[in-house]
């Protein structure tokens, strides 16, 4: 009782520590990293010509675009809409300043009009006749006008508007810079000659994968430092990057987890064979079946023999495919047709009452041409809805397996039978279909199978293992070199390099698609301002498989190196610039074995090639023929006299050696005013998008995004 009283006289100094101890975790998590409440607004994700972008806003915009899209790329999706609002933002400013803007009525003929936005092209075109839905547009705009429109619509459209609008401001600046652009007479002179001078020449080519990259030397960091001090343009950066070391422990299924799996698809067969419904057992086994008949070639490798031999009902396997165990019935053989001739009538169909007319309908002329009391021919040209096969009888001529939509081909090929009438119903509607004739020449054998699969993942024992040694890894190597070490001395992982990850990055390449959501955390925890380079990640991240969604890989990773604004260093570019490089070394490698070339030959010391013709080739075509996209080749020959040799010169390839055999010059243009008018500027086709990358840079973008997600 004493201590009870003791403590309740001291209660005062218990709670001032507790919220000092409250106030620190507070302070510590707004100041620490990026989510810093004092140093960033959380309001907005960004900013750009004096326009806030608000994260309330980014929301609304994702949401109502996306809101039935959960299959596209989460972080795609948002670089869109950030990309949206930001252009949006820039072209007000812009266009503001040019005296440029959308009218109501230009915003309504772009809406509603003969002049429809792209933008409205394409929402609402119709995926199964091409054509504007103006049925589904009209109902928008008469609920607009009448305000009777449900919220999410309501939504949608204004989204959309500002999408209008975007579009067409860039339009009007893009052709006020277009408009803008001027070639002056010696340039049109020079691209008419560049675009008319034919140059024939011989050449041989000293492939650059005759060398191996060991007798170059390799890529040193030396090598990629001077590469990159030579083309910095290209790599300068103009924000803070991160690289990372990385090290991939896959997770993969034991002996044991396979036994299991193999053994929850056997004990599935003896009711596979026994069911009375195939499909129905298929469907609750979440299983897969159509009405195709595969041709031989096109069934599994593992049970491709053994089908020839069994019968209709045979159950074969369990056996492996891509990864799972499955088991296969045959559901049905037959002879594929090799073509097939048919006839249809037409009823399209948008509506739930409109299918049910067209059933309604259909169903009385199948009858009435079972009943001999009406003609198939005189019934189509009346009834169908196919203007193209309508007004000859709804003939439909020879098609081949795969011509029709898959609906229509399986009735034609797989389960229709000659001279019967059968309704189908296709995206276009629904088809009352008779197959008139069948071509039988190539006698293909075709087999219906359904199969029943399970996926070949880790159990939760190696799951449960791989992530101890993960998180192992970890607890004692928090430093990215002891880290390093370990791994090497394991001798069973590898570490990788990751370089030149900006704030808002969520790829590495060599880690796939599946992995964005694991990389964009691990950006993030890279870019949190108390992390210093040789800092090790505590979490060990994970990694999913694509289509059945479970683990397959951890991730553990380390800081390697905080990049400021400039050049980035040579571990960063490594693998983007090895290539060219490769071949830069390889050139001259060549170059210094074969030395000047004064003729065209089919030898150069220790390297045999060949003699090659080009014909007829341009300067602004760049293309050396069946070796590709040569530019420089090509301008070399073209500098060349007649009977002149030249080389070696660097190809994208390898190294050419040039004998120009003539040059057919294309004179002087009697009038250049009329190249001029079919010849564009340079610039113009790229104008659009240098145009607005260019004011993004001008107008310098406040990045927030980082912050947010």
């Amino acid at each position: 009782m004493g201590l009870i009283t003791r403590i309740r006289k001291r209660l005062w100094i218990v709670t001032i520590l507790m919220a000092l101890a409250l106030a620190g975790f507070i302070v510590m998590d707004m100041t620490s990293g990026k989510s810093s409440w004092f140093f960033n607004n959380r309001e907005n994700v960004g900013k750009v010509a004096g326009q806030n972008i608000s994260w309330k806003e980014f929301q609304v915009t994702e949401n109502t675009l996306y809101r039935n899209a959960s299959d596209v790329d989460y972080f795609g999706r948002k670089e869109y809409v950030w990309n949206q609002l930001i252009d949006k933002a820039i072209l007000d400013k812009e266009c503001g300043e040019n005296g440029l803007g959308v009218t109501d009525a230009e915003l309504k003929e772009l809406e509603f009009g003969n002049n429809l936005s792209p933008i409205i092209q394409r929402n609402f075109r119709d995926p199964n006749t091409g054509q504007i839905a103006r049925e589904q547009l009209n109902q928008f705009q008469t609920g607009i006008e009448n305000n009777t429109m449900p919220k999410e619509a309501v939504d949608f459209w204004k989204i959309q508007e500002k999408e209008i609008l975007r579009d067409r401001m860039e339009s009007k600046l893009t052709s006020l810079v277009r408009g803008a652009l001027f070639m002056p007479n010696f340039m049109l002179e020079r691209h008419f000659l560049e675009s008319n001078e034919k140059v024939d020449f011989l050449f041989s080519r000293i492939a650059y994968n005759l060398i191996k990259d060991e007798e170059v030397g390799g890529v040193t960091d030396e090598d990629i430092n001077n590469f990159v001090q030579r083309k910095k343009s290209l790599f300068i950066n103009d924000e803070e990057s991160r690289d990372l070391e990385y090290c991939v422990i896959d997770v993969k299924p034991t002996d044991e987890d396979s036994a299991a799996i193999r053994k929850i698809v056997s004990d599935k067969i003896d009711g596979f064979k026994m069911s009375a419904k195939d499909s129905l057992y298929i469907v609750t086994n979440l299983g897969k079946w159509d009405e195709t008949y595969l041709k031989m070639s096109d069934v599994p490798e593992g049970i491709r023999d053994s089908v020839i031999n069994h019968q209709v009902g045979d159950v074969l396997g369990p056996y492996i495919n891509n990864g799972e165990y499955c088991i296969t019935k045959i559901l049905g053989k037959k002879i594929i047709p090799d073509s097939v001739k048919s006839r249809h009538i037409l009823r399209r169909v948008s509506t739930r009452q409109q299918y049910d007319q067209a059933m309604k309908m259909l169903d009385s002329l199948k009858t009435v041409i079972e009943s001999g009391k009406g003609r198939f021919d005189s019934l189509a040209i009346q009834f169908s809805q196919d203007p193209g096969s309508g007004i000859k009888g709804g003939d439909l001529g020879w098609a081949y397996l795969g011509m029709m939509v898959k609906e229509f081909n399986n009735k034609l090929f797989y389960t229709g039978t000659k001279g019967k009438l059968s309704i189908v119903a296709t995206q276009f509607g629904l088809h009352l279909i008779e197959i008139t004739d069948e071509k039988y020449i190539s006698k293909n054998n075709g087999v219906q199978l359904g199969t029943i699969s399970e996926t070949i993942m880790p159990g939760d024992k190696i799951l449960n293992a791989k992530l101890d040694e993960a998180q192992k890894l970890v607890e004692e190597n928090q430093k990215l070199e002891n880290l390093k070490k370990a791994i090497s001395e394991g001798k069973t992982y590898v570490m990788d390099y990751a370089g030149d990850l900006k704030a808002n990055e969520y790829k590495i390449k060599k880690l796939g698609e599946e992995s964005n959501n694991t990389v964009r955390e691990m950006v993030r925890w890279a870019f949190e301002s108390k992390n210093k380079p040789g800092n090790v990640s505590p979490e060990v991240y994970s990694v999913q498989e694509p289509v059945k969604k479970f683990i397959n890989r951890y991730v553990i990773c380390g800081l390697a190196a905080i990049n400021p604004p400039g050049l980035p260093k040579a571990a960063a570019v490594r693998e983007r610039v090895t290539e060219e490089i490769l071949k830069e070394k390889k050139f001259e490698f060549i170059k210094k074995q074969i030395g000047q070339v004064t003729e065209l030959k089919t030898n150069y010391g220790d390297f045999q090639t060949k003699v090659d013709t080009a014909i007829e080739t341009t300067t602004n075509g760049q293309q050396v023929p069946f070796y590709g996209y040569e530019p420089d080749v090509v301008t070399y020959a073209w500098k060349l006299s007649p009977g002149q040799v030249g080389g070696p010169y660097k190809g994208e390839s390898g190294a050419y050696i040039v004998q120009l055999t003539s040059k057919k010059d294309p004179g002087v243009s009697s009038s250049l005013e009329t190249f001029k008018r079919f010849y564009k500027h340079p610039a113009y086709n790229t104008a659009p998008t240098n145009l607005i990358a260019s004011l993004k840079k001008s107008y310098k973008v406040k990045d927030n995004r980082s912050t947010f997600y």
